[in-house]
């Protein structure tokens, strides 16, 4: 009787848990299922003739175009173009979806895409020609980010898209910093170290497990290393900090200059082996919003200056006003043999968590 009792507890567990399972595969409003896909790839549907001409053209520039700052050419996305006839439901599942479609298109493939729009939304799309871009979350799976680029002619459409390139590229690259985090995150964060960089240095960065605080002599006031160093990666964050004293700390001659210093003093094997910036390769800057602050975004190749490690690098510079300091911020990957592009992703998901004590006392 008791054995009898005993698999019948074993059984009730096991039914619990696949529908728990069940519960997890999809989503508990409308049971969805979750979405796939590896990160970094865009399913993009549309029509084969707009694909091969001006129009694919366009969307390959916005979005296939090389990262900058990586040694050997990657491109921002990959992409997946499907004919909107083989649109398949494993397809359809996908995490990051491209719908693109202009109203003139009369091919049959353009004319299912455009069969997905409602007439109220097509009405829209003719009287507002500066509207060429609407997101949807969940379309068809859970965690699923689907984005339709859309306009009256293809030659409006072309002309929107040339203007907001980083708009809409950026889309999904916000996405995909928010899922890596999410997932480099899941995993316990080292709050001792985390804590200690807030009282020491007055800011605040999400420190993944298993990534360690560098030594350094009780001197150093104003610069922190933290370092994942693995058997086939090598992954650092470094923080430097200093009075702001005027405009000119963004010039990118300024910033350079200030990484090299920082970086040979304190990158460095030796006095003899320190850390340089590769010359062949141009440094890329650009203006960007780092969390509501004004910021100059640099990315580039570093190495050792006797050439035995090297690698790409990714920065910000920024001010905090109410503490009157410049912050230097990068992330830097040594990973030889292997594509670059995910790694520096996981960089910016951490520098990005970075949070001077003030903004993080707010943000509590």
């Amino acid at each position: 009787m008791l054995t009898q009792r005993y698999f019948l507890y074993i059984l009730l567990v096991c039914l619990l848990w696949m529908f728990s399972c069940t519960i997890e595969e999809s989503d508990s409003g409308g049971g969805l299922p979750v979405a796939r896909g590896a990160t970094g790839e865009i399913v993009l549907v549309m029509d084969s003739s707009a694909w091969s001409g001006r129009l694919g053209d366009e969307i390959r520039e916005t979005f296939m175009k090389a990262m900058p700052g990586l040694p050997q050419p990657e491109p921002y996305y990959d992409l997946r173009y499907v004919n909107p006839f083989k649109l398949n439901k494993v397809l359809r599942n996908s995490k990051n979806m491209l719908y693109v479609a202009t109203l003139d298109n009369e091919n049959p493939g353009g004319r299912r895409i455009k069969s997905y729009f409602t007439e109220s939304s097509l009405e829209k799309i003719r009287q507002d020609t500066d509207l060429f871009m609407y997101p949807k979350k969940n379309e068809f799976a859970r965690g699923q980010e689907l984005l339709y680029l859309f306009g009256n002619t293809e030659e409006e459409l072309i002309n929107n898209l040339e203007k907001n390139r980083e708009r809409v590229r950026s889309f999904f690259g916000i996405i995909e910093r928010d899922r890596i985090q999410k997932d480099l995150y899941k995993a316990n964060e080292e709050r001792g170290i985390m804590q200690g960089l807030l009282q020491k240095h007055n800011f605040y960065i999400r420190v993944p497990f298993a990534y360690d605080l560098v030594p350094l002599e009780d001197s150093v006031e104003n610069f922190a290393w933290i370092r994942q160093l693995g058997q086939e990666v090598d992954k650092s964050v470094i923080v430097y900090y200093q009075d702001y004293t005027s405009e000119a700390a963004f010039h990118p001659d300024s910033i350079l200059a200030l990484r090299n210093e920082v970086t040979k003093k304190y990158i460095a094997d030796s006095k003899e082996v320190y850390m340089v910036m590769q010359d062949h390769m141009p440094v890329s800057f650009d203006t960007v919003s780092f969390h509501g602050k004004f910021a100059v975004e640099a990315r580039g190749l570093w190495k050792l200056n006797n050439n035995s490690m090297g690698g790409p690098f990714l920065s910000y510079t920024f001010v905090d006003e109410e503490l009157g300091r410049l912050y230097y911020i990068e992330g830097f990957v040594y990973s030889p043999g292997q594509e670059k592009r995910p790694f520096i992703r996981e960089m910016d998901a951490i520098l990005n968590t970075f949070r001077t004590s003030s903004e993080q006392k707010n943000k509590r």
